[in-house]
């Protein structure tokens, strides 16, 4: 996206916004761009339709301090511009306000359109720090309408430092078809990114599970692909298996360990292709990835009537057959004593969403697995 439109004296766009098919929210840059889109598609619907690509990328702002979140009563005093008298800029608020988003969310969304429109016809001259932190928060305002506006959306592309809470509450939401006119409900392949300002040598960050739980009922996905990516201290590893409309999974040079990455596998209804691969980059603690084959095995045997493809490419990090002193039986974690065991799975089963587990197993396939014995130190067959 590198065309910008022009504004005039009252906000509104007055040179021509292309069609665009691919929208990218990572540069600094990339946010002017947005206000001219959004009051485009607005006002002509249908232009929205070609986008087919939107990226994601928010590593860029993870290193400011600042937070877009306000307190209640912070919300409470704020107040819609009423000198704004443009036309299109009243449309965007009027779309806004036909959203179904609760009071205060409609608030801050068009108090932060509002200031958008001030900032880029001169009205509003603040300190930059404020800017910064304003034009941020217009940016995950941007991102969420941009979701529902644009419907034919076939390609996500999700980076690093995805932690807005309004960005996230939206996707699951519309995952789950708990809101109106849910969004992406066209999508096929989402591929999780490390940011562009990482370090190429070492794996990104991401909470792989929380992604997934973003996109993985949506009714046209077909793949989820991840490159570089690594696991490390996850906060989410817990997820109702045999519930996602995934077909394929493409994880390669990543740092994940067996154990979660069963969790993955085991995610789909009826995977068809797996490309796996593990290592390859730099860790945040020097460690290395650890899989032990059962662990895919098991994992990979809810697909026996379905797998067509199969790239496993795992033998640098896999336990070695002649390891002294390991049990293929042999549960990790076992040196947690039960309350703490329990106290960690109630906090799981909280952030997946008791409702949302209800209705994840409502709909899941998934068959008991073959015991851990009859792997041992292979995959099976």
């Amino acid at each position: 996206m590198s065309t910008q439109a022009v504004l005039s004296p009252s906000g509104s766009a007055t040179a021509f916004t292309p069609n665009y098919s691919r929208i990218r929210f990572q540069k600094p840059d990339d946010i002017e761009r947005l206000y001219p889109l959004l009051t485009s598609y607005v006002r002509s619907p249908s232009r929205a339709k070609n986008v087919s690509e939107i990226v994601i990328d928010l590593g860029y702002w993870s290193y400011f301090s600042f937070s877009v979140f306000l307190h209640e009563e912070q919300v409470q005093e704020m107040v819609v511009d009423e000198n704004i008298r443009d036309e299109f800029h009243i449309q965007l608020q009027d779309y806004v306000r036909g959203l179904d988003f609760d009071d205060n969310t409609t608030t801050r969304f068009i108090q932060s359109l509002d200031w958008k429109h001030r900032q880029m016809t001169g009205a509003w001259q603040g300190p930059g720090s404020k800017r910064k932190r304003e034009n941020f928060q217009f940016g995950i305002t941007a991102i969420v309408l941009l979701l529902s506006l644009c419907d034919n959306i076939s390609t996500l592309y999700l980076g690093e430092s995805l932690c807005q809470k309004l960005i996230l509450d939206y996707m699951v939401k519309g995952n789950y078809r708990e809101i109106k006119n849910s969004p992406l409900q066209n999508l096929k392949n989402v591929r999780f990114i490390t940011s562009y300002i990482s370090d190429e040598r070492n794996y990104g960050r991401i909470e792989i599970l929380e992604y997934i739980q973003l996109i993985h009922r949506l009714p046209a996905l077909e793949s989820v692909a991840m490159d570089a990516i690594q696991e490390y201290q996850a906060d989410r590893v817990f997820f109702i298996p045999g519930t996602g409309n995934i077909k394929r999974m493409e994880i390669t040079h990543c740092d994940i360990s067996g154990e979660f990455l069963a969790t993955m596998i085991s995610i789909p209804k009826a995977l068809e292709e797996l490309k796996l691969s593990m290592g390859g980059l730099w860790s945040r603690d020097g460690g290395g990835p650890l899989i032990r084959p059962f662990h895919v095995g098991i994992a990979l045997s809810a697909y026996k009537d379905s797998l067509r493809v199969l790239d496993i490419d795992i033998d640098n990090v896999g336990n070695d057959t002649g390891e002294y002193g390991w049990d293929p039986t042999e549960e990790d974690n076992l040196d947690i004593d039960e309350e703490e065991r329990n106290w960690l799975m109630n906090r799981q089963l909280d952030k997946y969403g008791r409702n949302r587990i209800t209705m994840d197993k409502a709909i899941s396939t998934a068959i008991e697995k073959s015991p851990m014995k009859d792997y041992g130190r292979t995959i099976a067959s």
